[in-house]
């Protein structure tokens, strides 16, 4: 069965523990961003010393041990749970709701959109605030928490109704990703060997030299920072090519930082060659991109080349293939609703199209009436959740087909994108109480690293491949968003009244919540004037992706793969792009030269640089949480 009442127990039970691991990491130290990449390390980590402690337990009790199966259920559970504790979920939302009334009686500066923040939706009470910005209190006093009980539990029920949204859409491709195209889903491949051949990996010797090099790179250098004359071994941003240059056109090439992550070349090792070539060459098409458009002098344009307008364009045009390569799955579906036969279809599979369209129809029904309600516009609330679908639709295929070690898409979520489509100010005399609530909606759609859907669709191939209940699965993965979010909620209280939202170290509690209503701010006092290139943009990386896409379908030999094209204009591919090259050279010679021969035998060494990098990073990570200071990163910088 795999999905026990155990394995929910301890799930449930690691996920406050976890909760409290990304707060302190991600916002108090920042020592480390583990939610901003594909596989989140802190679950590998707590799976690991799980698989661990098992093994001890198979020799010592054997009835008690724990099957394989029952271990990716936790690891199921915890992902789900980080993606809504993440740093691009509700670890934005708390100093989102928490700003405005710390900072406006200080720098009288929002006034003009003051009246238009819905009051049940923000902390308002000077005690609670003064006590979560200011630290060294205690979240258990009644007048520091009584204050944020209601707008969060108006959160609450939001966040909820998000997933049920996110939950159903993701069981209308289940059958079609899983069982009708077998897509691969890379990401899930090491943790389904740690969980279910444990012994045959840790005896591999290559697994682990890989291993040995990433844990000694990290150890070397984890003590370097807190002792500086140790030695350092450097491969975190060595050199940024774009400060070879000193004069246009070439200096405009943007950021292209020389780094060896050794885990992030182990993932790209678990890529199709095609989509790991596509990542690096097209990481180079948009630097030369911005040369040219230099060279011929109009780098002057705000926002030209209009990079991130191009990949969210091939981000849309990813989930429209998803959608069109999925279409008689979800005929069937739909047949099934209106009480139409189909031959072969299971049981499950009515009850799983009944569980989809009851999870869509309460979630979209809750997220509108709570949008609605706030004073939104009907249309607007439409068109934001339908982009934001798409959006999330792509990035959950792209993950089950590819594998991508990141997938960050910054500053261009649906709420931008309509407030540059439709003009700022036409917007603000229609109803300004959309552009108050774009600040709150933007706080899950500020990037989309940590984004829950990919984790529950992989969490359901898990369960298909092994034969697992999908149903009990399912539930396990409700438990997980239940208990996650309330956990994240509290671990966020409880770190700001004991550090300080204004007073951490190095965390950007503050700077979370200023951002969305500094924004606001902009678009009431100075909005930037209406103009239409940013729609052509996004209309040139529709069309492109989805040129690329029929190219690739239509000719064996065609090399560009339109998810490297969407991917490959962010943030994370700035850091990553000599990793994926490397990791591409590699598996291109071994797999030429040597055949799936070759390759079969080298997986252990590219699993031994994730675990390797993730164990000994995780260490350090969790030695800087404990003793109050900063550590080194092995990620991003």
């Amino acid at each position: 069965m795999g999905v026990t009442y155990r394995a929910i127990t301890i799930g449930l039970l690691l996920i406050p523990l976890n909760a409290m691991w990304l707060v302190l990491s991600e916002i108090v130290w920042y020592s480390g961003e583990p939610t901003t990449i594909s596989l989140f390390y802190n679950v590998v980590f707590l799976i690991t010393l799980l698989t661990l402690a098992n093994l001890v337990l198979k020799r010592v009790r054997p009835a008690w041990a724990l099957d394989g199966r029952e271990i990716l259920v936790v690891y199921v559970m915890l992902c789900i749970a980080s993606a809504l504790a993440s740093h691009d979920m509700l670890q934005i939302l708390v100093p989102t709701v928490s700003h405005l009334h710390r900072f406006e009686p200080i720098e009288r500066r929002f006034g003009e959109f003051m009246p238009y923040v819905p009051h049940w939706l923000v902390v308002s009470d000077a005690t609670a605030l003064q006590s979560a910005y200011v630290g060294q209190e205690s979240i258990f006093d009644a007048p520091n928490l009584i204050p944020w009980l209601k707008p969060l539990a108006w959160w609450f029920g939001f966040v909820i109704a998000l997933c049920a949204l996110l939950g159903g859409s993701m069981l209308l491709f289940r059958k079609q990703w899983t069982s009708h195209e077998k897509l691969s889903f890379p990401i899930i491949e090491v943790p389904m060997m740690l969980a279910m051949a444990p012994g045959k990996l840790l005896r591999s010797r290559l697994f682990w030299i890989g291993f040995g090099i990433a844990g000694i790179i990290d150890l070397v250098n984890g003590l370097n920072a807190l002792f500086p004359l140790m030695p350092q071994i450097p491969i975190v941003q060595i050199l940024n090519v774009q400060t070879l240059f000193s004069e246009r056109p070439w200096v405009d090439m943007g950021p292209a930082w020389v780094s060896f992550y050794p885990f992030a070349i182990g993932m790209c090792f678990f890529m199709p060659l095609d989509l790991a070539f596509s990542c690096w060459f097209f990481f180079f098409f948009w630097a030369a991109q911005r040369v040219i458009a230099s060279h011929i002098g109009i780098h002057g344009m705000v926002g030209f080349p209009f990079v991130d307008e191009q990949t969210a364009g091939g981000y849309y045009a990813v989930a429209l293939i998803a959608l069109w390569v999925s279409r008689r799955q979800l005929a069937i579906i739909a047949g099934s609703l209106l009480g139409r036969h189909v031959e072969g279809q299971t049981p499950w599979d009515r009850k799983e199209a009944w569980i989809a369209a009851g999870l869509i129809a309460s979630g979209l029904a809750f997220l509108f009436w709570f949008c609605l309600y706030a004073g939104m516009t009907f249309w607007v609330v439409a068109l934001f959740f339908a982009l934001y679908l798409l959006i999330s639709i792509a990035v959950t295929r792209m993950r089950a087909e590819l594998g991508p070690p990141c997938h960050d898409l910054h500053a261009i979520g649906p709420e931008k994108q309509i407030v540059r489509f439709f003009g700022a100010t036409s917007m603000r005399r229609a109803n300004p109480f959309d552009l108050t609530m774009f600040a709150f909606l933007g706080t899950f759609n500020r990037a989309y690293r940590g984004h829950p859907m990919p984790h529950g669709m992989e969490g359901m191939r898990i369960a298909e491949r092994l034969r697992m209940g999908q149903g009990r699965l399912l539930a396990a993965m409700g438990l997980a968003v239940l208990l996650g979010t309330a956990c994240a909620f509290f671990a966020m209280l409880w770190a700001f009244n004991k550090y300080g939202a204004s007073a951490q170290i190095l965390g950007p509690g503050e700077i979370f919540g200023r951002e969305p209503w500094e924004a606001t701010h902009v678009l009431f006092t100075a909005p930037p004037p209406h103009q239409n290139a940013n729609l052509i943009a996004v209309i040139t990386g529709l069309l492109t992706a989805l040129g690329l896409a029929t190219l690739r379908m239509n000719l064996a030999w065609w090399p560009f793969h339109p998810v490297g094209y969407a991917i490959s204009g962010s943030w994370a591919m700035q850091q990553l792009w000599l990793c994926i090259f490397v990791a591409w050279a590699v598996k291109a010679l071994l797999l030429k030269y040597g055949g799936v021969k070759a390759y079969r035998p080298a997986v252990p060494f590219f699993v031994g640089l994730i675990m390797g990098d993730f164990m000994v990073g995780s260490f350090w990570n969790i030695y800087g949480i404990v003793m109050e200071t900063s550590v080194y990163h092995f990620w991003p910088y």
